[in-house]
């Protein structure tokens, strides 16, 4: 069990005058957010093992019954988190991904070759599984080992190969010279002959989404006490007390 922090001084005892900032409010876990994390590890299992199964298999049928219930997933987790935001630490953040999310499945919907596209984006979700369940496991290194690793793969490496497929689908035209001939054969492979373009705003919309990746891993490794981040906390907490803050 963790250990709560001794209470400051008072500024009297300090020598200090008084001052009536309150001290920060840190978002907790509640009734209301485990509720949202079950009913999110059963919707990211299906969704990510599914995606696995769709690719595996290339079976058509999977890839755009998966985009439905993406889509509609996404949906129905935005108006959650509107309806009752404190079930995520960061609502508007968490949001803004769902947005750009629901425009990056847009394409798929409208052009059922592209299904299959949704199945690649949704690997991630078992590092997203990963995620809750490791909360749920007090972090237990069982799920952090494999949680770090399926990040690094899937949101720092995968995603960033797909942004810059998705490029490449959204204007074959300009950027075909430029490829190799095996991302050519590929999108034959993938979509068949007469391949349409990706729509535009889909792709613009999975760039914004894979920047975000780069914000979540600057923080996730910056507080992560495997690499020093609740070292660098305390050091800070400890220079405060002393007064060199």
């Amino acid at each position: 069990p963790s250990t709560l922090p001794s209470p400051p001084l008072s500024p009297q005892l300090r020598g200090g005058s008084t001052s009536n900032t309150s001290p920060e409010v840190k978002w907790q876990p509640s009734a209301a957010s485990e509720l949202h994390d079950n009913a999110n590890l059963l919707i990211l299992s299906l969704l990510g093992f599914g995606s696995v199964y769709a690719l595996a298999t290339n079976s058509q049928v999977s890839h755009r019954l998966l985009t439905r219930v993406g889509f509609w997933y996404v949906v129905a987790d935005s108006v959650w988190l509107l309806a009752v935001p404190g079930v995520v630490k960061s609502p508007g953040v968490v949001i803004a991904h769902h947005i750009a999310t629901l425009l990056v499945l847009l394409d798929p919907l409208l052009e059922a070759t592209h299904s299959v596209y949704t199945s690649a984006c949704l690997l991630v979700e078992i590092n997203t599984l990963l995620l809750l369940l490791r909360r749920k496991l007090s972090y237990s290194v069982y799920v952090e080992v494999p949680f770090i690793i399926t990040w690094v793969l899937l949101r720092n490496l995968w995603y960033p190969l797909l942004m810059v497929y998705f490029m490449f689908c959204a204007a074959p035209q300009t950027l075909g010279p430029l490829v190799p001939n095996v991302l050519h054969r590929l999108r034959s492979q993938l979509e068949g002959p007469g391949a349409a373009p990706m729509r535009i705003v889909s792709m613009v919309s999975w760039t914004c989404v894979c920047i975000l990746q780069l914000k979540w891993t600057g923080q996730l490794f910056a507080q992560h006490p495997w690499f020093g981040g609740r070292s660098r906390a305390r050091a800070k907490r400890e220079s405060k007390s002393k007064g060199y803050l």
